[in-house]
């Protein structure tokens, strides 16, 4: 609830603080005492709209607060959440706005920094503002919608269809992400189909390249390296020719002449076995290019098949990243985006596959919701109906009407919109259109009374609400009011006694002149105060009259 609201320096006021009560509060005051304009910084506290003449004259800032008590609608908590506020159980919520002539304009939740957008979002989960302001949910069809919801009580209906908007909106959502991924999809699928079918039929493996490169090389020169590998293994093991003997042999004369120097020369003992592992060794080398030469030979076809592929590799390498590791690489990607395609397609005509199953579902939910509100339409037009005939409006025509939605919503799919005909012969209208500012007050007061305990929004203001009544016409309107403040907060402007007497908690208005300026002043009043400021609303010559009158009335 609303537990204070502190202004400096608009308009008349200078500075009040004005402490509010649970229950039924009211203002009251001649007119130009300022009554208007508490409701007006009210509002500027809530994200209205604020302009630097409102500022009190000489004055170079205007500052409004209001704090609010617990407990809170759990909107207004997952919203202070989203900015970073926490609130504990028992903690205020304070809400400061400040309006500098230059034009600047600073807002605080909570000694934090926060937009006008945050305050005007918290501002219509807090406060309900009704009569010659536009801070009114009656203006939002929206709120149409949430209070014929909340008049009906059919929360399990709104959330089975809720569920099912959920289900559809996650399938829509994938469907379209894998539609934009495979927009051209036929042009991609062609263009990878034959980048992987030109590297399949190449098939390259790893390391063929090098391997056919030494293969390239070997067979170029094959004559070359067999005659050298014949030669070498003569050198080794024939001999040159007779005259020349083989290097193998010539070490085995070294061999014999080193062991006479061995018997003598102990310490060279170890050049023996060296020899001897020279000579294993060498041995060694002349099979092996004995064995390489008798194997190598010119193959001219297999040469012009070795330098085909290699060019064939080399040509793919090329157009795929410029190395045989780049090579590879692009072919594991090309592969995966084939897969994840054809995944992905399969996975569209499944997913369209429940979506639609979903929307049937779903229609079928918003079918039953629509049900429930056009009987609960009906039933809450009738109660609004008898009570605008007691509120002066027995003339008027209410009505609710529901008409399918443009664009369904995760509450449905319908529009909810209050109608009203304010006089005989005219069709009914949006609120806005045909209500003056008393009238839409006193629908709205008709339709919270309806609604009783099931509206969130914990405080109402109504303003102007007794404009054009009679006496025996306010007499109900303080009556409905009375009884509306046990769910929620009044705060109510009245000219009329009758409403005022029915308060709780009762504030006079006053306007003074000091210093050659005007102000705004607040009193509580109670007791005698509070019978003398009823009798002075009623007016009159026999002020005792007013009195008995007065206290009939709180009686």
């Amino acid at each position: 609830m609303l537990k204070t609201l502190s202004i400096q320096n608009l308009a008349t006021i200078e500075s009040i603080a004005i402490n509010l009560e649970r229950g039924f509060n009211v203002l009251t005051g001649e007119t130009g005492a300022g009554k208007s304009i508490i409701i007006g910084g009210l509002e500027l506290a809530l994200g209205g709209r604020a302009s630097s003449d409102d500022i009190r004259a000489d004055e170079n800032i205007a500052v409004v607060e209001a704090s609010f008590a617990p407990p809170f609608p759990d909107a207004v908590i997952s919203s202070l959440k989203e900015i970073q506020i926490e609130l504990g159980d028992e903690d205020e919520l304070t809400i400061r706005r400040e309006i500098i002539r230059s034009g600047k304009n600073r807002c605080f939740i909570n000694n934090q920094m926060a937009g006008v957008a945050d305050l005007k979002h918290l501002g219509e989960m807090l406060v309900d503002l009704h009569g010659q302001h536009e801070h009114q949910s009656l203006f939002h069809t929206s709120a149409h919608r949430t209070a014929l919801d909340a008049f009906a009580g059919h929360e399990k209906l709104l959330d089975k269809y809720r569920a099912i908007w959920s289900k559809a909106a996650a399938l829509r959502r994938r469907r379209n992400e894998l539609e934009e991924s495979s927009r051209d999809f036929e042009k991609r699928l062609d263009f990878l189909n034959y980048q992987i079918a030109e590297i399949e039929k190449i098939n390259p493996l790893p390391g063929e390249l090098a391997s056919l490169e030494n293969e390239e090389k070997r067979l170029a020169h094959a004559e070359t390296l067999a005659r050298l590998a014949a030669e070498s293994y003569s050198f080794l093991y024939e001999g040159a020719d007779y005259e020349q003997p083989s290097i193998i042999s010539l070490l085995h004369e070294v061999a014999h002449r080193v062991g006479e120097i061995c018997a003598v020369e102990s310490n060279l003992a170890n050049l023996s076995p060296t020899l001897e592992e020279i000579r294993v060794q060498l041995e060694d080398m002349a099979y092996t290019l004995r064995d390489y030469a008798g194997k190598i030979q010119a193959d001219p076809q297999r040469l012009d098949d070795v330098t085909h592929r290699l060019e064939t590799i080399r040509r793919l390498i090329r157009k795929h990243g410029g190395s045989e590791e780049s090579l590879f690489q692009e072919w594991e990607t090309i592969s995966a985006q084939l897969n994840k395609m054809n995944f992905d397609e399969t996975e569209r005509r499944k997913i369209e596959e429940k979506l639609a199953d979903e929307l049937k579902n779903l229609s079928e939910a918003a079918e039953r919701l629509r049900q429930s509100r056009l009987k609960a339409a009906d039933k809450m037009r009738k109660e609004i109906q008898t009570l605008l005939r007691n509120l002066a409006m027995e003339k008027a025509r209410f009505d609710i009407q529901i008409s399918p939605i443009e664009t369904p919503d995760s509450n449905g799919q319908d529009a909810v919109e209050f109608l009203l005909a304010a006089n005989p012969g005219l069709g009914a209208a949006p609120l806005r259109k045909v209500a003056s500012g008393g009238e839409l007050s006193r629908v709205m007061l008709a339709i919270k009374s309806v609604m009783a305990g099931r509206d969130a929004i914990p405080t109402l203001v109504f303003d102007e609400i007794d404009a054009g009544i009679s006496g025996e016409v306010s007499r109900h309107v303080g009556k409905m009011m009375e009884t509306l403040s046990e769910s929620h907060q009044i705060l109510c402007i009245t000219h009329h006694a009758a409403i005022a007497a029915r308060a709780g908690h009762h504030i006079a208005v006053r306007k003074a002149l000091r210093r050659g300026k005007t102000f705004t002043e607040l009193c509580a009043l109670e007791g005698e105060e509070r019978l003398k400021e009823l009798a002075h609303m009623m007016g009159g010559k026999d002020i005792q009259a007013a009195l008995l009158l007065a206290r009939q009335l709180m009686q």
